[in-house]
C-alpha cells in the first residue's frame, strides 16, 4: 500500500504515493544543490516528497489541495529536532522509496537495458 498520513496543526493529512507524485518530483523538484546535496536528499527534498504524496492524494480524491508546499516545508523545519515527527518522516520516506515508480527510476541502467 502506498498510503499513509501525517498530522500537521492537529489535522490528519493523507499521503498517497503514485504516478502523479512521481511526476511532480520528476519535474525539477529533486535537484542537486537545491533539494539534494552531494547525492543526499535534504529537508527541502523531503518536504517535496511529502507534498507529492499529498498532491497525488488530492488528485485521486478529485479535490483541490488546501495546503501549499510551504506548509509541509515549514512543518518539517519546525520538527527537525522532534524524534516522534522524524520517525514519522522516516516511515514516509520508506513508503515512498518502496513505490513502484521510484523503484523503476532507481534501477541500475544495466538492468533496464536487459529488459
Amino acid at each position: 500500500m502506498n498510503y499513509c498520513s501525517i498530522v500537521i496543526d492537529d489535522i490528519k493529512i493523507g499521503l498517497k504515493f503514485g504516478m502523479a507524485s512521481f511526476r511532480y518530483l520528476s519535474e525539477g523538484k529533486l535537484v542537486e544543490g537545491k533539494s539534494i546535496n552531494k547525492g543526499e536528499i535534504n529537508e527541502i527534498g523531503i518536504a517535496h516528497i511529502i507534498y507529492s504524496g499529498y498532491f497525488n492524494n488530492c488528485l485521486i480524491k478529485d479535490v483541490e489541495p488546501d495546503y501549499s508546499f510551504e506548509v509541509f516545508a515549514e512543518w518539517l523545519e519546525q520538527n527537525l529536532t522532534n524524534d516522534e515527527a522524524m520517525n514519522q518522516v522516516k516511515a514516509i520516506l520508506e513508503l515512498w522509496t518502496n513505490n513502484q515508480f521510484v523503484q523503476k527510476a532507481l534501477e541500475p541502467e544495466a538492468k533496464k537495458k536487459t529488459r
